[in-house]
């Protein structure tokens, strides 16, 4: 068996109060006001925010919560009203890029492996996306812990992880896909859903054609992380997350036999697996993500797997190794 491929799904916005049970969501309303009547907007992504707004404090004994630009289960169609717009950052994902698959073929390590090969035009992307990000952190005054709803859904098939994290995501952003529509303007196929390749990075690609929330970009990662790239990771999760009414961050997990697994995965199998990263706590050093795995048919140890989970973003930042995160 050349790897197992694995899959996740999102939710609305809540917050978390520093409870560290998964699942957990509490949090007080929150919504910006306009001096005009007009139909609410949702914040400029931060690649072109160009004063970010500051984040406004909780409230004493509670958390923030945001709530969605959009009604849950709202389609927002292809091509029309999801388009992100001009920029690099839109742009880039849907330009070439070099082949990278989601399977691991007869490696049970991955020691030595560079980060996967990133077209130019994605370096530019997430270099101008950091710059954003560092801006509004500086000015911001993000929460310690945020945490968006809970949509986990089991993945239709046990090659779906990509398709079923992307229609998690969309979902915490307002917006219904289902699986079976996200595994064809993915390419998915039985081996998965490729990190990249002649289309571009799928997963950014598509979430980027259906909201208008965040400019997606990927970043890839070596199979052993430095702590600059474990901090680089937290700062991300931080920013996406807590700017707003919230967005997800989509990882792509690269699981070895002796390495660090995701919570429920067999410790001796090398999986390849797409999940939906829904929130910190500890100012970024603990990641929430949700596993789409649980109840997935034809996964026979998807019953040791819970649908949410929490984990130290340094573990999680090892996991992704040799393959990255899409933020």
């Amino acid at each position: 068996m050349a790897a197992l491929v694995i899959g996740t799904v999102g939710a609305l916005v809540t917050s978390l109060t520093g409870a560290g049970a998964s699942g957990h969501r509490p949090g007080a309303a929150r919504q910006r006001a306009q001096h005009r009547p007009r139909p609410p907007r949702p914040p400029r992504p931060l690649a072109e925010a160009a004063r970010p707004a500051s984040a406004r404090r909780a409230p004493a004994g509670g958390g923030l919560l945001a709530r969605s630009a959009s009604k849950a289960g709202t389609s927002v169609p292809s091509g029309r009203g999801a388009s992100t717009g001009g920029g690099l950052p839109a742009r880039a994902a849907g330009e070439a890029a070099p082949l990278v698959t989601d399977l691991a073929g007869d490696h049970t390590s991955k020691r030595g492996m560079p980060a996967p090969p990133m077209s130019a035009a994605m370096r530019r992307a997430d270099a101008i996306r950091q710059a954003a990000a560092g801006r509004y952190l500086r000015h911001a005054r993000p929460p310690a812990a945020r945490v968006l709803a809970a949509t986990a859904r089991p993945q239709a098939r046990g090659y779906f992880c990509g398709p079923a994290t992307v229609s998690e995501m969309l979902a915490q952003m307002g917006v219904r896909l289902t699986q079976r529509a996200a595994a064809r303007q993915l390419g998915t196929t039985s081996a998965g859903t490729d990190w990249s390749d002649s289309r571009g990075y799928p997963v950014p690609r598509v979430l980027n054609a259906h909201q208008r929330l965040n400019r997606y970009v990927a970043v890839g990662l070596p199979w052993s992380p430095t702590m600059a790239q474990v901090r680089t990771y937290e700062r991300d999760l931080v920013a996406d997350v807590s700017r707003g009414p919230g967005v997800p961050i989509a990882g792509n997990a690269y699981e070895v036999p002796g390495g660090p697994h995701l919570v429920g995965h067999p410790p001796g199998l090398t999986i390849l697996h797409w999940f939906d990263i829904r929130g910190y706590a500890q100012s970024g050093r603990m990641t929430y993500y949700e596993d789409s795995v649980h109840g997935a048919p034809g996964i026979g140890w998807g019953g040791n797997v819970p649908a949410y989970s929490e984990m130290p973003s340094v573990t999680i930042v090892y996991i992704l190794g040799a393959r990255g995160y899409v933020w």
